[in-house]
């Protein structure tokens, strides 16, 4: 294949991420490019290629990284992002991209996912109903000020349950993918300080509800303890091997590699940004600066799975006194963290 197919296929291998499964791609190209449908699959298919003009409207249109594709040796990096405060819904459609991007990784073997935490991965929040809800909740009202719940305090009921569905399918996604993750003992403190203040607010309906979130954090905990005990995620006949680091340097943002066990598709970098939206990037430069770093900063981590019961007991009592501390205090007895 010349390089001009490669190219091709990569970009390809490109869109198909980007696009949820039930849309068809070719659809979508014909429309745009005002072509017929045969020759958008000639084109899927690399057997005649997209002119420049065509590439540089399905890139604007999608959001493709090009340079990424090209692997162009530059300091000027160009993102993929998701706007959030343009439109009302657009809260909703990043969930449900976010959805459907993990469960197409999941669906690729050998795929694997490096975490750096500086907050707790989102996706390990919405295995639990409560929990979930409530980051949706939060995200809602603190971040985006959304209209719908202004004047409103929480409880997990308000919170529409599509919401809660599509954040259940992005956690059984995740669940599948194997996964390193890098924590500090600082991780869960953002979560932790999102209840908090909504419970010296008055933005929890009654303490009830908010002891249940606290309540499910801590299963949260428990469930990530379970997973770095086994090395695996809830489901050992899953690919959902697991591995989780202790690192004693600050992580300073959230950082996600993407190794995607289909190579055409590219390696992949998210960044927070925001508080919990993202950006990303296929820029090889970029993608491999960060996975050095990851692999340096793993390297001066504790490991946490296996056999290092020792010192797993330890971070976890940690956590577990970060949760019951918030909870003395939603109760009414003076604590701090």
């Amino acid at each position: 294949m010349n390089d001009g197919f490669q190219f091709q296929e990569k970009f390809v291998a490109q869109l198909k991420s980007l696009i949820a499964p039930n849309i068809s791609l070719a659809d979508e190209l014909a429309d745009l490019l005002n072509v017929s449908t045969d020759s958008i699959y000639r084109r899927l298919r690399c057997q005649s290629g997209f002119s420049f003009d065509e590439v540089a409207t399905i890139s604007k249109k999608f959001g493709v990284s090009v340079d990424g594709l090209l692997a162009v040796d530059s300091l000027q990096v160009n993102f993929n992002f998701n706007p959030m405060f343009e439109e009302k819904s657009n809260f909703g459609k990043y969930l449900k991209w976010f959805s459907d991007y993990l469960t197409q990784l999941a669906a690729i073997p050998g795929t694997r996912i490096i975490y750096a935490a500086d907050d707790v991965p989102l996706f390990r929040h919405f295995n639990y109903s409560n929990l979930s809800a409530f980051k949706s909740f939060y995200w809602s009202k603190a971040v985006l000020n959304s209209e719908f719940f202004q004047g409103k305090k929480f409880n997990p009921d308000i919170v529409p349950q599509e919401i809660i569905d599509i954040n259940k399918k992005t956690y059984n996604a995740y669940s599948q993918i194997n996964s390193i993750e890098i924590w500090t003992e600082e991780t869960l403190i953002s979560s932790l300080k999102q209840v908090e203040f909504f419970w010296e607010s008055d933005l929890f309906e009654n303490s009830d509800q908010a002891l249940l979130v606290t309540d499910e954090m801590r299963q949260m905990m428990d469930e990530l303890k379970t997973n770095c005990e086994n090395s695996y995620k809830n489901d050992p006949n899953t690919r959902g091997q697991f591995m989780l680091y202790n690192s004693e340097v600050m992580i300073g943002n959230n950082q996600v590699l993407i190794e995607p066990g289909d190579s055409k598709m590219g390696q992949r970098v998210f960044l927070g940004h925001n508080t919990f939206n993202s950006i990303s990037t296929y820029n090889a430069s970029f993608v491999k600066e960060t996975k050095l770093w990851m692999e340096n900063l793993t390297k001066k981590s504790l490991l946490l799975s296996g056999t290092a019961e020792k010192q797993r007991a330890k971070f976890f009592k940690k956590m577990e006194d970060q949760i019951s501390a918030l909870e003395r205090n939603i109760r009414g007895v003076a604590s701090s963290y």
